[in-house]
């Protein structure tokens, strides 16, 4: 009877047991981060831009569910801004102690799922696990722009442009919550999954 139901209220552009692999392509802004680039100084709060591209692996469940996981290059520029910088010494003050420019190895682990009836919508939720192997800074202070692991929670809603038994795009809007030692930022956003190979047909 579940099965059943499964079939008639779900999606049927995938099956259970189907893999996809996904070329993706995102970056993610903190709303408030015009500040940063305006004439004036930004005030004391966290500020962060980011991008990422790898790839990721889908396997459905169910019909209607799929968990996903991958391996991203994740690079940022993240200022934590705990003081007024205008009242800041800057005789006694580097600018790595307040800003953070990793280049981070990502791996999400995500549960997503087709809607019902409207099967071209697309939404999820999941974990991103970063580790920092890199900066983009360079000088005599860089590996302090580097920051130590942290985790983000990204949350999806978007189209699945993926065709019944073919691969094909999907393009989500994503919000982030990052939980970083010198602060939390919240980051938006888009992922876009340039394109999904079937690497596994069933019942076709």
């Amino acid at each position: 009877m579940l099965a059943l139901l499964s079939g008639t209220v779900f999606a049927q552009k995938h099956n259970a047991g189907e893999m996809l692999l996904g070329l993706n392509l995102g970056t993610n802004i903190t709303p408030t981060f015009g500040k940063v680039t305006g004439s004036g100084i930004p005030p004391m709060g966290n500020y962060a831009i980011t991008f990422s591209g790898g790839l990721t692996f889908d396997y459905y469940l169910f019909s209607w569910l799929s968990l996903n996981t991958g391996v991203f290059s994740y690079p940022g520029l993240y200022l934590l801004l705990d003081k007024d910088i205008t009242k800041i010494e800057w005789e006694n003050t580097k600018l790595t102690d307040w800003a953070k420019a990793p280049v981070c190895f990502t791996i999400p682990i995500m549960a997503h799922i087709n809607v019902p009836v409207l099967t071209f919508l697309y939404a999820g939720i999941g974990l991103n696990l970063n580790f920092p192997v890199s900066t983009l800074v360079e000088g005599d202070h860089a590996g302090e722009t580097i920051g130590g692991f942290f985790l983000g929670i990204p949350i999806d809603l978007g189209f699945d442009f993926i065709k019944a038994g073919k691969g094909g795009g999907r393009f989500m809007f994503r919000m982030t919550p990052e939980f970083h030692s010198g602060g939390t930022v919240f980051l938006t956003g888009f992922m876009w999954q340039i394109y999904n190979f079937r690497l596994k047909k069933v019942g076709r």
